[in-house]
């Protein structure tokens, strides 16, 4: 009875795809339409083994020393490795999503990424190897204002299908920052000692994989790395949901 009463009131009051707007099916398990999803475009091989941002085609890789891009060979990189599941492009339905997510506060939505994040994981990380899952941590005063940690959203839900326990009290951001925006530099620069391990011993000896959104120039997600490794922990990896070209 609850079914029939749900499809009767979708047909008077059609929910709308976040992203195009037309009328979500009414059996439909997410905010955003079928079409819209297979816009999305998953991040596939080849691509630098350390960052996994894709190399333009595969004769690229064999002209690529140790298979890793100009900026992870000129830089100290703490990370083992860092995939994503999918390309973030402007214009395009994975930014539209994480947009609606952050700033339209989809708290729902962000439920449903992370299971397409679990999804894609397969054939890109192996999260059940790891110990721990971390959320990138916001700032105290900038996640009161949104209501919510993305990151920690995505990790639940790679934690409910992978069972791997998620860690949110051993990080923080104990240094408020501005959005990140520039160049590599400028953001390394934004987000030095931003970070800091306050339970060391809940990750001292462990594998452990850092969970956000996006992967920018790896800015963030390296600085976290950096603290959790000089913390004790004996490996830190990164997935995002997507990553920028």
């Amino acid at each position: 009875m609850r079914e029939l009463a749900a499809a009767f009131l979708h047909l008077l009051f059609p929910v709308p795809c976040l992203v195009c707007s037309s009328p979500l099916d009414a059996q439909g398990r997410s905010m955003i339409c079928g079409s819209c999803w297979m816009k999305v475009r998953p991040s596939r091989e080849p691509f630098c083994l350390r960052c996994g941002w894709p190399f333009p085609s595969p004769q690229a890789v064999l002209l690529t020393p140790e298979y890793l891009c100009g900026p992870c060979r000129e830089r100290r990189v703490y990370f083992s490795s860092a995939r994503a599941a999918a390309l973030y492009e402007e214009g395009g339905v994975m930014r539209q999503a994480i947009l609606a997510l952050k700033y339209g506060r989809k708290v729902t939505l962000g439920r449903h990424l992370g299971a397409f994040m679990a999804e894609a994981a397969y054939g890109r990380v192996d999260v059940a190897f790891y110990d721990r899952l971390i959320p990138v941590p916001l700032h105290q005063k900038r996640e009161k204002e949104r209501g919510f940690n993305q990151a920690l959203i995505l990790a639940e839900a790679l934690s409910r299908r992978f069972g791997v326990p998620v860690e949110r009290k051993a990080l923080v951001r104990s240094r408020s920052t501005n959005p990140q925006e520039g160049n590599r530099k400028a953001r390394e620069e934004n987000v030095e000692r931003a970070f800091q391990v306050v339970r060391p011993e809940r990750i001292i000896g462990k594998r452990v994989l850092l969970i956000d959104d996006v992967y920018t120039t790896g800015a963030t997600v390296n600085e976290c790395a950096k603290v959790l490794v000089k913390a004790g922990a004996q490996e830190a990896a990164v997935y995002t949901l997507a990553r920028v070209l």
